[in-house]
This record gives structure tokens, C-alpha cells and sequence, in this order.
């Protein structure tokens, strides 16, 4: 004979899984509220422990910029990093240790140079200020017309004094050697044939430019301050010409005036220590570099 289940055994079975939801949800918000506690707490002991440190980080570039624990500056985003016991942080140079001289280099290369031919057979060509160094009047090259690529006029060099171009280059003036006058204009290219030259160098990385010109950082003997310094350019070298630089995958730039030989230049990050100097020149402050 089947019995059925009472009125009362019926209504007991949903009360006890209604009971069994209720609890775990108990249990669910006991472990959020514990869990929220002890991150409220871990926060409290890190804010105790910042406040109580005597330890600071400076941006190298935003001195402003101070912070109790290391991160990053939210102006540039650079490392922050520690202070020293005045409470100042390491100057960029230090940093980095990115200081380099000025070297003597013997370079020898074709150089080649866009020119014209004007009616008369005189040709004009477009040389860097380099390029002059040990060129006297009669030296010889050679004028390619674009008409005839194939084949070079001899010209030589004449006793006109070269004319400023721009910043780097010069207008020199060649003559045709042949005696036939030239009825015909051409434009083409210049070629003097390969010399030894010995021109004062820096690493490429070290030129900055602005409105006025080219400049450098320099750093005097003796000082652990580096200052700009305005310097007349001539041609980037390939990094062939850079051996005996620091870090000979960089090129070389010719520099014509405005350094010695031996004198220290900045030659890494470079445009952010420049930054760093106008900062603390509006401070009253002269940048630091590091010996």
C-alpha cells in the first residue's frame, strides 16, 4: 500500500533548502566583508608606513614632482628616483654618465656636390664648410652634366672667395680647363677627388639646433656644470669616422668653431638634459653633470 507524504513533511523540505540558500549567502557576505577589512588594513599600514619613511622620489626632470614611494612622474613619465639625504635627486647626467670629448679625425672621401654650369664655363657648386679645408686655388675636379652623366668636365678650383649658402654649405666657384666656351646652362653635380683632411669631430648625437643655430652642452674642465654652447657645423660623417668615439654605432658631425679639441660634450639623451638645464636655469640653478 503506497503512502503518501504528509502536509507537514511536504511543507518541510522547500523551508530547509530556503535555510540552506540563506546561510550561504551569510557565509558569502561574512568572507566579502572580512576580505574588505583586510585590504582596508594592508591600505591603513602602507599609508602608516609612507607617512613614517623619511625616504623621497624626484622625476629627474620635474624636480615638483615628489613622491614617498617609487613610481613614475604623471607629467613625463620617467622613473622617479631617490632622493639624496638634502633631499635632492641625482642630476640626469649622473644618471646616465653621458659625457664624451671632442676628438681630431683624419678623413679622407669623394665629395660629391650638386653644382651648375653657367654660359661662360664657369660652374658653381654647393660645398660644406669642411670640404674647404686644405682646397686652394687650381684644385682640380670634376663637372657631371645631368645631359651626359657619363662623362666629367675637368674644372678647377678659382680665386673667388666662397660665398655663404646656409648654416653649413658655401657657393664655390670652379672654372671649365678647356678654353671652347660654354653656350649651354646645366645643372649636374661637383666631384673632388679623395683627401686627407683632419677635422675636429663629436658624436652626431651630441648637436642640438634651435632658431639661432647649432649648439652643444658643454662641460668646462673642472666643473660639474655643463652650459650651452653655440657651434658652427659642417657634414654628418657615416659611423665609419666615429672609431674611437664612445659608442662607435653612432656618426660624427664635423665641428668647424665654438670647441677645442678635448673638450667635453653631453652626447646622450641629450635633448632631455637640455630640458633639464632650461628648468633649472628659470630656477636660478645650473645643471649638473657628473665628472
Amino acid at each position: 500500500m503506497h503512502l503518501l507524504p504528509s502536509s507537514a513533511d511536504g511543507r518541510r523540505g522547500p523551508a530547509l533548502v530556503l535555510a540552506g540558500r540563506l546561510l550561504l549567502l551569510l557565509v558569502a557576505a561574512l568572507a566579502l566583508v572580512s576580505a574588505f577589512e583586510l585590504a582596508r588594513a594592508r591600505d591603513l599600514d602602507r599609508a602608516r608606513a609612507e607617512q613614517s619613511s623619511t625616504e623621497r622620489y624626484l622625476c629627474p626632470m620635474h624636480p615638483e614632482v615628489v613622491s614617498r614611494v617609487p613610481g613614475e612622474c604623471p607629467i613625463c613619465r620617467m622613473a622617479l628616483e631617490r632622493a639624496d639625504a638634502a633631499g635632492k635627486g641625482p642630476p640626469a647626467a649622473a644618471r646616465t654618465g653621458v659625457v664624451d670629448v671632442a676628438k681630431r679625425r683624419v678623413v679622407t672621401q669623394l665629395v660629391r656636390a650638386p653644382a651648375w654650369l653657367a654660359k661662360g664655363g664657369a660652374v658653381t657648386a654647393l660645398l660644406h664648410k669642411d670640404d674647404l679645408v686644405g682646397l686652394a686655388p687650381g684644385e682640380h675636379a670634376l663637372f657631371f652634366g645631368t645631359a651626359t652623366p657619363g662623362a666629367g668636365t675637368p674644372v678647377h678650383l678659382s680665386s673667388d672667395h666662397p660665398r655663404p649658402w646656409d648654416a653649413s654649405t658655401v657657393q664655390v666657384h670652379f672654372q671649365i680647363d678647356r678654353m671652347a666656351p660654354v653656350t649651354k646652362e646645366e645643372t649636374g653635380w661637383l666631384e673632388l677627388a679623395p683627401r686627407p683632411r683632419e677635422l675636429l669631430v663629436v658624436q652626431s648625437s651630441a648637436v642640438l639646433y634651435s632658431g639661432a643655430g647649432a649648439y652643444v652642452l658643454a662641460a668646462p674642465p673642472g666643473s660639474h656644470t655643463f652650459t650651452r654652447r653655440p657651434v658652427d657645423i659642417g657634414r654628418i660623417l657615416d659611423s665609419g669616422y666615429a672609431a674611437g668615439l664612445s659608442g662607435d654605432h653612432f656618426g660624427a658631425i664635423v665641428v668647424l668653431s665654438g670647441l677645442e679639441e678635448g673638450e667635453r660634450v653631453v652626447v646622450g639623451d641629450t635633448f632631455f638634459l637640455d630640458a633639464e638645464r632650461r628648468l633649472q636655469a628659470a630656477q636660478g640653478n645650473p645643471a649638473e653633470v657628473v665628472q
